[in-house]
């Protein structure tokens, strides 16, 4: 029985990397506005361009064992921001959004958002 566990969860592990390949393929080819659409919006362009050609991703060139050490260091850094957002409050949430930081970390153009965007603002009004 527990050799039918850990194949199903070696299938499962597997099932997760393909689709983890999939969609980083899948947003090397957006343009930055269209990056930006989903992280701010959650809108994928319509209609969906059509996938990379193969070769033209940066994944490509790399070996599996790569591959999975970039996809297991991500699940690590998602796991890290599940783990940040427990206990914070609407509010907080919601300024960690719009500023890329928490409230009690400092506001810097390296760190924030909002202040980059303000930046950038002014640029295109000059």
């Amino acid at each position: 029985m527990s050799s039918l566990k850990s194949r199903i969860e070696q299938l499962e592990k597997e099932r997760q990397f393909q689709h983890w390949l999939r969609f980083s393929r899948f947003t090397e080819g957006l343009t930055d506005e269209q990056l930006e659409d989903i992280e701010i919006y959650g809108r994928f362009p319509e209609p969906l361009p059509e996938p990379l050609p193969k070769g033209a991703s940066s994944l490509d060139s790399l070996d599996r064992k790569r591959l999975l050490k970039l996809w297991e260091a991500e699940e690590r850094a998602i796991a890290c921001g599940i783990t940040e957002m427990k206990g914070r409050s609407a509010d907080e949430l919601k300024y960690e959004i719009d500023h890329e930081h928490w409230p009690e970390q400092l506001c810097n153009v390296r760190n924030c958002r909002k202040q980059r965007m303000q930046r950038l603002d002014i640029r295109l009004e000059d």
